[in-house]
């Protein structure tokens, strides 16, 4: 009876688990695009461009291609 208890309260569906997957793939390309917006909004307005910025959209590309590999070789 216990058993059966925790694995209700800890049992994850493939629903919830491919929810979260969507959404964490929506929210990383909404925020390399409006990173990569406001790299333009300063250099062509501006004049300025900040190197932190081209950075962290260079780590956000070069993750989504690391794993982009590394699923198409384990799966």
């Amino acid at each position: 009876m216990l058993r059966n208890f925790i694995s209700k309260i800890f049992s994850v569906d493939e629903r919830f688990v491919m929810h979260r997957y969507y959404s964490t793939r929506l929210a990383v390309t909404v925020g390399a695009i409006v990173a990569g917006a406001w790299i333009y909004y300063d250099y062509f307005i501006k004049g300025i461009l900040q190197s932190e910025l081209l950075v962290v959209l260079l780590v956000m590309a070069v993750t989504k291609i690391a794993t982009m590999i590394y699923y198409r070789l384990t799966h």
